[in-house]
């Protein structure tokens, strides 16, 4: 009766924002490592032969395997430093008000926990997403290894100078397009704060008149459903046309200080369906009699009781991790010196 109430409690609560995430499928698998195999496609155009000839014998790349272990979070609270704790079990009958209490308590911690991980999740994908590098707690990084060609430096043609942002775009549009080999000629483009304001205010932009609207219903479902991200409007890039988005979001870092997700000074520039994944693996747990099997999820919850510390424990435990499987199809670029 307790769980019951206590998934139906935990799930009216709302989530963080996951905009960044939207962009990545969610997979989820029963093991510890998560892997990825990644073989380069091409563009070539097949050449006729003459007819009883052998025709053009084709060598195949390998494709390479990518084995990752991915951060292990674990959140816990102590329900007995909780006040209607001893109200509940500190008498002979359960007050059914009291319960229903202690369970919407109980679920309002779980989900604060939750929120913890989906932050930390949606800050890989903001990461992984400017740099190629995720840095784990223990100083282990996970390098995507991204070209150098993906990561550009305009700080000494900055958009708020007198430069045309049209251009340095269409470089990233061209990439994702011939390296990255994305369909179609839609791009998303998620500026930072000071990106966005020099793109607006630029002089070439001004002088190409205003934005265009975007019609909601048109954008991918994944980030039209998603909450955080603000669309601007749409521009064309040579042969491209981009989505214009922001995200306004913060997350609070180590010191307690509020930081945005996306550097305010950068741009990234995405296909509207980029090959990415939020991979999910096993977390740590025993196999007993009561569980005789693991408990596969994004997320898994549980209940301990340490009678040496008398104490009531709930976690939430969550092993995942965001991997930019085509990596080809991420562009970005600081505009703002």
């Amino acid at each position: 009766m307790f769980t019951q109430a206590l998934v139906d409690v935990f799930k009216e609560n709302i989530r963080p924002t996951g905009f960044l995430r939207s962009f990545f499928t969610e997979k989820v698998q029963s093991t510890r490592y998560l892997s990825i195999e990644v073989q380069r496609g091409t563009e070539k155009v097949a050449v006729d032969v003459l007819r009883g000839t052998e025709g053009n014998r084709n060598n195949m790349s390998r494709s390479s395997q990518h084995i990752i272990d991915p951060p292990y979070y674990r959140e816990y609270f102590d329900a007995t430093e909780l006040d209607v704790y001893d109200r509940m079990f500190g008498t002979d009958s359960i007050d059914a008000g009291v319960f229903a209490q202690f369970v919407q308590t109980v679920a309002e911690k779980l989900q604060m926990l939750t929120a913890k991980i989906e932050r930390a999740y949606e800050l890989q994908c903001a990461t992984a997403l400017q740099t190629g590098i995720i840095t784990v707690a223990d100083g282990t990084m996970i390098d995507y290894k991204r070209k150098a060609d993906s990561l550009k430096d305009y700080t000494a043609t900055p958009w708020t100078g007198a430069y045309d942002p049209y251009v340095q775009l269409a470089t990233g549009a061209s990439f994702l397009r011939t390296v990255g080999k994305s369909e179609g000629g839609v791009v998303n483009l998620i500026m930072g704060s000071a990106a966005a304001t020099a793109l607006i205010n630029n002089a070439t932009v001004k002088a190409r008149g205003p934005l265009s609207n975007i019609n909601f219903d048109t954008l991918r479902a994944p980030q039209r459903e998603s909450v955080g991200g603000t669309t601007l409007g749409q521009i064309t890039i040579g042969d491209y046309k981009a989505n214009l988005w922001t995200y306004p979001e913060y997350y609070d870092n180590a010191n307690g200080v509020s930081t945005p997700y996306i550097d305010p000074k950068k741009v990234i520039m995405l296909p509207e369906q980029p090959h990415f994944t939020m991979g999910y693996a096993l977390v740590p747990q025993l196999v007993d009699t009561e569980y005789p099997r693991p408990v596969v999820g994004k997320y898994v919850y549980g209940d301990y009781r340490d009678q040496r510390k008398h104490a009531h424990e709930y976690d939430v435990r969550s092993a995942g991790v965001a991997i930019l499987t085509a990596v080809d199809q991420v562009w970005t670029a600081q505009v703002v010196a």
